[in-house]
């Protein structure tokens, strides 16, 4: 259950949010998925880890899971700098980063994010967040 799976690391990502001035919520519902528990949690913590270092200060991010037409879906929301339509390809690549992106990543997170859906028969959407704000990355994974 993805649910079981962000509650097991919330405590660590809330650390990491408030060590950042980040405001870390989470609306958990049921979303029990076919998979890797520990491939699951390391897809998670990328999408999380992210959404906390490119957020600024006095931002939030918020962590979802639940139900939506039969399927299960995990999705991390921000309030940062987001990802331009024109890059959302490009960053899914091992070791793009977009020119001029702060901090030390190795481009290597969203690849393994996407690596770890397809293992999963997930599909992976990068999106604008609310108010066209952020970013927004969901994981659906088939009804199984």
């Amino acid at each position: 259950n993805l649910r079981n799976v962000v509650e097991s690391e919330a405590d660590a990502w809330v650390h990491q949010a408030l060590a950042r001035d980040v405001d870390l919520g989470f609306e958990l519902a049921p979303a029990p998925v076919r998979g890797d528990g520990f491939l699951l949690r390391e897809a998670l913590a990328n999408l999380v880890h992210n959404a906390i270092e490119y957020s600024q200060a006095g931002t939030r991010v918020t962590v979802r899971t639940g139900q939506r037409g039969g399927e299960s879906f995990a999705e991390v929301e921000d309030e940062g700098p987001g990802i331009a339509a024109h890059e959302r390809s490009r960053v899914l690549e091992r070791f793009y980063r977009i020119p001029g992106t702060p901090g030390m990543g190795s481009g290597l997170g969203l690849a393994i994010v996407r690596e770890i859906a397809a293992g999963h028969g997930a599909r992976m959407e990068l999106a604008d967040g609310a108010g066209a704000r952020g970013c927004r990355v969901a994981l659906t994974f088939p009804h199984g």
